[in-house]
């Protein structure tokens, strides 16, 4: 199966491996397990990173040594031919494996039917393949289309990515949807999906996405489009579930090898996945955590040695590289985007709100300082400014695991400042201005190329030095 229609070529489903074909019109299908089996191989990020430039775009980091021929250059100096420069060096791209994988997601849909086995089983293969691909347009709608709720664009014009729902051979050309029409897929097969995980029954492990999963991205597709009484909604049941916070004060000697954060052992952990692609490991002699994030931590906060030290995360366990877990859905975003709901509604006269935005900050607060150093929130020291508390515990919580550069662009997409060593000793400024245009990522030419029907989007100028 050829994605000509979103322009690709090559990127093929094997789901043959689980399908006979008696004749090249007839296919005899097999189990529900089978496909079951199909999409923790094809469908679910396991073996690709989704956006490996992310973390070298966003203010989390800083360069700190000089390297020659330093890979992640064109995505740190916000270069407008990103995708090509580093597209040529490594076998990657966004575009790519979001849409391999939501052609897993459509080939599933597909086929169940015709699969065997019990109803309730097949229901739970298929709100998985519902989730997922609501989870990957997700991540293509945030990388390649202006943010949702931006005051001075619309979403109703704004271009996005093509959607693609069926898993048969597209051979014409698809143009762009627009992000207002990719967001509402993405409702569509969120509800569809958390309907049919939770009318199943099923009971599945920590590496499937399920209906809480489900809940927790549509509590942050909702945070993204500005519906806060559908955040407080969805997060509503996880809050009162089975998932804890994880209280640090009592998480004893620091061992990444053998209890890391991002681990199915969590018991905030609601769904773990992903590769150290997407995470800053192996360049820790170039890039570090920057100074100004390292120093919004405050004295007695326990993150400071368990999430990170000397500004390189510790999060995961790099000892079995590509088969552990390198980001996860935690209950700890349960709590923070409940609490930025809250606090909207709080600013907007709902003065009930703004008490129980503080009482989730506070809770997570509690498990994560130290227990002479904790001092609760209250709306009469934080009240006025509850938002921006809010964003920089969000930053320093998931520092490491992929969502600052959605967040920033969310915020209003504001000026960002790096500095790049050009030699050992010499440092050079690059600035990615409030609104600019590399806030949204450059679609592949090759996909350009082979689809004529996809339009670029406005590009900067080659970033120079200030």
């Amino acid at each position: 199966m050829y994605f000509i229609a979103v322009g690709l070529i090559g990127v093929t489903s094997s789901c043959s491996k689980f399908l006979e074909e008696s004749t090249q019109s007839e296919v005899v299908p097999r189990s529900a397990e089978s496909l079951n089996e199909y999409m923790m191989g094809d469908a679910y990020p396991n073996d690709f990173a989704l956006h490996p430039e992310e973390p070298f775009l966003n203010d989390d980091i800083q360069m700190i040594a000089y390297k020659q021929n330093e890979l992640m250059y064109p995505a740190y100096t916000w270069q407008p031919d990103m995708p090509e420069k580093i597209g040529g060096l490594v076998t990657v791209s966004s575009w790519r494996s979001c849409y391999a994988a939501i052609q897993a997601c459509n080939t599933t849909l597909d086929y169940l039917p015709k699969m065997t086995g019990e109803q309730r089983f097949k229901d739970y293969v298929g709100g998985q393949a519902y989730l997922l691909r609501a989870f990957y347009y997700f991540n293509l709608v945030n990388l390649y289309g202006m943010p949702y709720n931006d005051p001075q664009t619309d979403p109703n014009k704004n271009l996005a990515v093509p959607l693609l729902i069926s898993g048969g051979v597209e051979s014409d050309y698809k143009s762009r949807n627009t992000v207002a029409e990719v967001y509402a897929q993405i409702e569509t097969d969120l509800k569809e999906g958390i309907r049919l995980i939770e009318g199943s029954g099923q009971v599945y492990s920590k590496y499937r996405m399920g209906s809480e999963a489900g809940h927790l991205l549509a509590s942050r597709i909702y945070l993204y489009m500005d519906k806060w009484n559908e955040v407080i909604q969805h997060t509503e049941n996880l809050m009162a579930g089975a998932y804890k916070l994880m209280d640090l004060r009592n998480w004893g000697e620091v061992k990444p090898l053998e209890k890391p954060v991002i681990s199915i052992n969590n018991p905030e952990t609601i769904w773990a996945f992903g590769t150290v692609g997407d995470v800053i490991v192996a360049d820790s002699l170039v890039y570090r955590m920057s100074s100004e994030l390292m120093s919004s931590y405050e004295d007695g906060d326990l993150r400071k040695g368990i999430y990170w030290s000397n500004g390189i995360t510790r999060k995961l366990s790099t000892a079995d590289i590509g088969a552990a877990p390198a980001q996860s859905f935690r209950l700890s975003e349960v709590y923070l985007n409940r609490a930025e709901a809250f606090a909207q509604l709080y600013k907007q006269g709902n003065v009930a709100a703004g008490q129980k935005c503080l009482d989730l900050l506070n809770a997570l607060r509690e498990k994560r300082l130290k227990e002479d150093k904790y001092v609760p929130w209250t709306l009469q020291t934080v009240g006025n400014d509850l938002l921006r508390h809010i964003h920089e515990e969000r930053r320093r919580e998931f520092y490491s695991e992929g969502g600052r550069w959605f967040d920033l662009r969310r915020y209003g997409m504001p000026k960002i400042t790096h500095l790049s060593f050009s030699s050992a000793s010499q440092a050079q400024k690059f600035v990615l201005q409030e609104r600019d245009p590399s806030y949204v990522w450059p679609i592949p030419l090759r996909v350009i190329g082979l689809n004529p029907k996809i339009v670029q989007n406005p590009l900067a100028e080659i970033r120079q030095p200030q």
